[in-house]
């Protein structure tokens, strides 16, 4: 009797039991981490190219304006002298340009076409050591004997040989022996004639001593010295001359830097401008 009123009672109660369960099931799940927020997903990116040009505005460029290098020394204004050499390149030509870089002298030589062609090597060293360069015909022929057109073309060709070797253009000649004449200047207007005033006569002497004594004693201010890289005693006498020359009160230049501005093609020098 007494267990048949326990199993009502239990009946009775067990609805009420499985709705407190369930009300703490759920309370309980509420102190539990919950799975983290799911984010969107990235929109993936997209490169969108111009169909037209896009231009950019950028500053204009500062347009180059070089100051021109200033003469080493005014020639127009203090006594200078310029040394030449005719005749090469030749076999000499190597010392002489090592004479010169040791002294610090600059120079100018006054090449043949055939032996331009026969030693380019010199004739761009004689360049990039800073010298001054032009020609001395194409195979040292007296200009004179023949006609100015031709003359003229003799001298182009050498040019061109100079320019082959070294990359430099020159207008400058030395006409072999001195011999031009006007009809050839006239014809050769785009070339200006280098001539000299003091002759060392290295070509007839081939003495050191007497190649000084004319270098030195004979110049003045704005002199066209002449000797030739041929000679071998003109380099032996050189440190003598640079020597004499400076303690005579000369600067010593190459052919352009005796005027103090570009010389002008179609014309003929035998010195440059008496300073001093």
């Amino acid at each position: 009797m007494g267990n048949s009123s326990s199993r009502g009672v239990w009946r009775a109660s067990l609805p009420v039991l499985v709705g407190v369960l369930g009300i703490g099931l759920a309370a309980f799940s509420l102190l539990l981490p919950g799975k983290p927020p799911q984010s969107a997903p990235t929109a993936p990116v997209r490169t969108v190219t111009a169909t037209t040009p896009v231009e950019v505005s950028k500053a204009p460029a500062p347009t180059p304006s070089p100051e021109p290098l200033p003469p080493r020394v005014d020639c127009t204004q203090v006594p200078c002298v310029a040394l030449t050499f005719d005749d090469g390149p030749s076999a000499y030509s190597e010392a002489l340009l090592d004479k010169l870089d040791e002294l610090g002298v600059k120079v100018t030589f006054f090449n043949t076409g055939q032996n331009t062609a026969n030693r380019p090597e010199s004739v761009k060293r004689q360049v990039e050591s800073g010298h001054a360069v032009g020609g001395h015909s194409w195979n040292h022929v007296q200009l004179t004997t023949i006609s100015p057109a031709d003359a003229c073309a003799d001298a182009n060709r050498t040019a061109d040989a100079i320019k082959q070797a070294s990359g430099v253009e020159t207008y400058l000649v030395r006409p072999p022996y001195g011999s031009w004449n006007d009809a050839m200047l006239a014809a050769c207007s785009d070339k200006t004639f280098i001539l000299w005033d003091v002759d060392t006569e290295d070509w007839r002497t081939h003495d050191a001593a007497q190649i000084r004594d004319h270098a030195v004693g004979d110049s003045r201010a704005g002199s066209i010295v002449l000797m030739h890289d041929t000679v071998a005693e003109s380099i032996e006498a050189l440190p003598s001359i640079v020597a004499g020359l400076k303690e005579r009160g000369f600067e010593l230049v190459t052919v352009p830097e005796l005027w103090n501005e570009p010389i002008a093609p179609g014309q003929s020098f035998y010195n440059g401008p008496r300073a001093g």
